[in-house]
């Protein structure tokens, strides 16, 4: 029993144990093999497992001996094997260990079972030691007997005698075996109650465990109660999963949605008193009511005005009734019924034209419509638009994407397909429509279409060829073909674009009878590559250029961004039209220092005289402070003469810092100066001093020509001189809620003794004499200044109101040889306002304002107004506020036409009243010409509505 029992608890010990490991110990060395463990038998694995973990070593030959009895030997070394185990911490017992109730109950049995046993053992021990006798009582019963028999005694009772002596030894070797027992299993009695110990919390915490289960058994479920729960669950379950596929029909369903607005807008400006028509369009500009009552064109002459469109006139027909209705339609997942087209979001927009005015018809017109989606796989797009649809094939073919001020009307439709399907999987843009030249050049009139196909090929970029179509309204109009590239190896980048033009229909180009070659011939042509390459610190750049003249105007490229007709000439040709040329860059970059250098040479398209400019800088930087040097020279060189330019007429930008093909900045390049500019940008986030922002720059023109006697004459005299001097700066910061920023700009042109001078290109065209309108100026200053003032709602405050005030002033002084220029001229320019932005009722503004604005001996005041003089209004880069003393506005060798007679000043009143999307304006304004002392008032108002829904 006793032997079962150790079995019994040795592996409930090893196995247990073994299992409550995070980590398993290193195995021995070697683990030795038992042979005579049969394979498939019940315990090999368990036997296998006590083997591995030096529990059970086997016997010396190599044999388990499973059929054999344990000893008491074998079963202490086992138990004090694991022991030695647990106390070298190779296996822990915890309250994680995985010993469970059941496991620590065995353990728990077969330790009372073992104590049975030896509680048995020691009975008989007892009994035995209270009958026991020693070897003494054996020698000396021996003795007598040998007594008794030599005396010749009974043989029977010696018989006798000698049996109980017999017995006796059998009952002392037992007790010697008994005792060797006892010895023998002392060790395991140790190890029996350390195990108790270590054993008794776990025991403990089970009990504690089971208790705690018993105590909440109210609390569960029955098995019954489970199973039902279990089958509500996967019901729901399904439930939820029908559901989840419904909403997924219902997430790739057709989606639509209606949105719009309604406008209503009636408004009139006109004269009240007097008869001398003017401009307001500047005292409302940069104020709550920008462009209400105007457009922001000159009045009251001019092609624009001529075509009807000059609403920023006093004009007694300057008046708008506008009103209509504007609504959309929102759509997306549409799929076709074989699933090839798949429209991912589409709005179409309508608007109804001029519904409110009385005797008109009601009409309903789609403004816009898009599309975007996949075509078998392939995404495309669709856009659609009533009067500004925008595209560009390349810079000089179809570039109508930035015709801002409206030189074109554009109705039709631009549509991208990425045609993955087609070989070099090209991206196709399709554009066709209908178009009206609102200047009547030819730009782009009559139906026109067109279709440009770019790849990528090895992904180093695009590569495009394009054909474009216009019909023509009043010409025979024109086909052209053009290609364009933009393609990047490692660092060195190429574009450009080649574009030829014919002014014909498409059948000219195929046609029989040499008529293709004519139209070859015929052609008006445009190409350009650059090749642009950063390697870091230094960079490089080249071009070759070849421009017809027909491309000076948007004819030829059918485009509307290239009008001539803008103010500002937005354009997107990188160079201008009838040139052959070529030119380079070269730059560096050596941490704070900048060098720069940039050539450039070209002729006009069918031979000429040669214009070469070229320049080079060095400077630092830090931060955002800059300070560079520069020299620059241009000349004109005709047969084997070469004279000198003061500047290039073609190419000259006043400006202090465009770079020459984004490479090299040079400034005033395509001149001949030098000098030094100092910036510091305050807008940069690496500013010194932020918002603060300064230029000083002096340029030195040298190789002007002199006019010796009234008359310019090409054989004047070649030194005249002159420098430019600017000085300008601004700042932009807000103290105690006021948001200040005032500017300052001083500039000096000085010339050769105050002499008019000229720039010997303007006058190279004429045979002997240049006229006035060629000559330049003499030397004048111009000081202007001023500050903008305003302030967000005071919250704290009543009524929420925030102010406004703002003022600027220019003064320009001719030099002392004044022959065209007779005096100085000013501007003075105020305005002024306050806006109560929580007026009687929530969301309700009030505002109120006043404007001044002033000129002595400038060109006139009455149509002193554009978008784009409005934005030099403030602005310390340019000299004039609306009236410039230059009409180029630029350059100050162009001419002094700028300053003139006109005398005059124009203020006014104007307030707005806004609640909820409505608004009503109204303004008094009063111009005087200080001339003659005439007086002209015009009144005007407008009342508009906006609703959204």
């Amino acid at each position: 029993m006793m032997k079962k029992s150790l079995l019994v608890l040795t592996a409930a010990l090893s196995f247990g144990f073994a299992a409550a490991q995070d980590t398993a110990p290193a195995a021995p060395a070697q683990a030795p093999t038992l042979t005579d463990v049969p394979a498939g038998h019940w315990a090999k694995d368990a036997i296998d497992r006590l083997v591995e973990r030096g529990i059970i070593l086997g016997y010396p030959d190599g044999t388990f001996r499973g059929t054999q009895n344990l000893t008491r030997y074998e079963a202490a070394v086992i138990i004090a094997r694991v022991l030695d185990q647990i106390r070298t911490g190779e296996v822990t017992v915890t309250e994680t260990s995985v010993f469970t109730a059941e496991d620590l109950t065995a353990l728990q049995n077969a330790i009372q079972e073992l104590a049975a046993d030896l509680t048995a053992l020691g009975v008989r021990v007892s009994d035995l030691e209270e009958n026991a006798v020693n070897r003494d009582d054996f020698s000396r019963l021996e003795a007598r007997v040998e007594e008794i028999a030599g005396a010749g005694g009974d043989e029977t009772a010696i018989t006798g005698i000698q049996t109980q002596i017999d017995e006796l030894t059998a009952r002392a070797d037992e007790y010697d075996t008994l005792r060797a027992d006892i010895d023998d299993n002392a060790s395991s009695i140790a190890a029996l109650n350390d195990l108790t110990v270590l054993l008794n919390q776990d025991i403990l915490n089970l009990q504690d465990r089971v208790s705690a289960a018993e105590a909440a058994q109210a609390d569960f479920v029955t098995r019954t109660d489970f199973d039902n729960l279990s089958g509500r669950v996967t019901a729901v379950d399904n439930r939820v999963t029908g559901v989840a596929g419904r909403v997924t029909t219902l997430e790739n369903a057709p989606k639509f949605s209606i949105s719009g607005n309604i406008d209503a807008a009636y408004g009139r400006i006109n004269l009240i008193s007097g008869t001398q028509h003017f401009d307001v369009d500047r005292l409302t500009r940069q104020t709550f009511a920008d462009g209400v009552f105007s457009s922001g064109v000159n009045c009251p002459t001019g092609a624009y005005a001529a075509s009807g469109n000059a609403v920023s006139c006093t004009d007694t027909n300057n008046q708008t009734f506008t009103g209509g209705i504007g609504f959309g339609v929102k759509a997306s997942n549409l799929v076709t019924a074989n699933g090839t087209i798949v429209v991912n979001d589409a709005a179409i927009n309508f608007y109804t034209n001029n519904s409110f005015a009385v005797g008109n018809d009601v009409s309903v017109n789609v403004d816009n419509a898009s599309a975007s989606g996949t075509i078998s796989g392939q995404k495309f797009d669709v856009n659609y638009h009533n009067g500004n649809s925008k595209f560009k094939f390349n810079d000089y073919l179809f570039a109508n994407d930035n015709d801002t001020e409206g030189a074109v009307t554009r109705r039709g439709a631009v549509i991208n397909i990425e045609a993955t399907q087609l070989p070099l999987a090209p991206k196709l843009t399709v554009v066709a429509g209908n178009a009206r030249d609102n200047k009547g050049s030819s730009i782009l009139e009559g139906n026109y279409y067109g279709v440009r196909a770019s790849v990528n090929p090895g992904g180093i970029g695009t590569v495009g060829v394009s054909f474009a179509q216009m019909d023509g309204l009043t010409s025979a109009g024109r086909s052209a073909y053009g290609v364009d590239y933009d393609v990047k190896f490692g660092p060195v980048g190429i574009t450009g674009a080649g574009v030829a033009s014919v002014q014909a229909s498409p059948a000219t180009f195929v046609s029989s009878g040499g008529t293709f070659q004519n139209a070859v011939n015929s052609a008006d042509y445009a190409f350009y590559t650059d090749v642009k390459a950063d390697f870091g610190v230094v960079k490089a750049a080249a071009n070759y250029r070849a421009i017809e003249a027909a491309y000076a105007n948007g004819e030829a490229s059918m485009s509307g961004n290239d009008s001539a007709y803008y103010t500002d000439y937005k354009t997107s040709q990188p160079y201008g039209a009838d040139q052959v040329g070529f030119g380079g860059a070269l730059s560096t970059n050596l941490g704070p220092v900048v060098l720069g250098a940039y050539g450039d040479s070209y002729v006009p398209y069918n031979n000429g005289d040669r214009n070469t400019s070229f320049g080079v800088s060095g400077g630092v930087k830090f931060g955002a402070l800059s300070a560079v040097g520069f020299y620059n020279r241009a000349t004109l060189t005709t047969g084997t003469s070469t004279r000198q330019l003061a500047i290039d007429a073609n190419n000259f930008a006043y400006n202090l810092g465009t770079p020459y093909m984004d490479t090299a900045t040079v400034p005033f390049a395509f001149s001949s100066t030098f000098g030094g500019v100092l910036k510091h940008d305050g807008a940069a986030t690496n500013a010194l001093i932020p918002g603060l922002s300064f230029t000083v720059a002096d340029a030195y023109f040298y190789g002007l020509r002199r006019d010796n006697a009234g008359t310019v004459t090409v054989n004047d005299t070649l030194d005249g001189s002159a420098n430019d001097l600017q000085v300008y700066g601004s700042y932009s910061g807000t103290f105690a809620g006021v948001k200040i920023e005032p500017f300052a700009r001083y500039h000096l042109f000085k010339t050769t003794n105050d002499a008019r001078v000229f720039d010997q290109n303007a006058a190279a065209n004429a045979t002997t004499t240049a006229t006035t309108a060629n000559i330049g100026t003499s030397t004048y200053n111009t000081v202007k200044y001023g500050v903008k003032l305003s302030t967000q709602p005071l919250t704290g405050v009543p009524l929420q109101p925030s102010f406004f005030a703002n003022f600027a002033n220019r003064l320009t002084t001719p030099g002392s040889q004044t022959q065209v220029i007779t005096t100085s001229a000013t501007e003075l320019f105020g305005q002024a306002g306050i806006t109560l932005n929580q007026f009687l009722v929530p969301n309700m503004k009030a505002s109120l304002g006043y404007a001044y604005y002033q000129g002595f001996n400038v060109a006139s005041t009455i149509n002193a107004s554009s978008a784009s003089a409005a934005s030099a209004t403030y602005s310390a880069a340019a000299d004039r506020i609306y009236s410039s003393p230059f009409s180029g506005g630029g350059s100050p060798f162009i001419n002094t036409s700028g300053f003139g007679t006109a005398n005059g000043k124009v203020d006014g009143v104007f307030g707005q009243l806004s609640w909820n999307g409505i608004a009503a304006n109204y303004g008094v304004f009063r111009n005087t010409n200080l001339n003659d002392n005439t007086t002209s008032v015009a009144q005007g108002f407008k009342v508009n509505y906006t609703f959204k829904f």
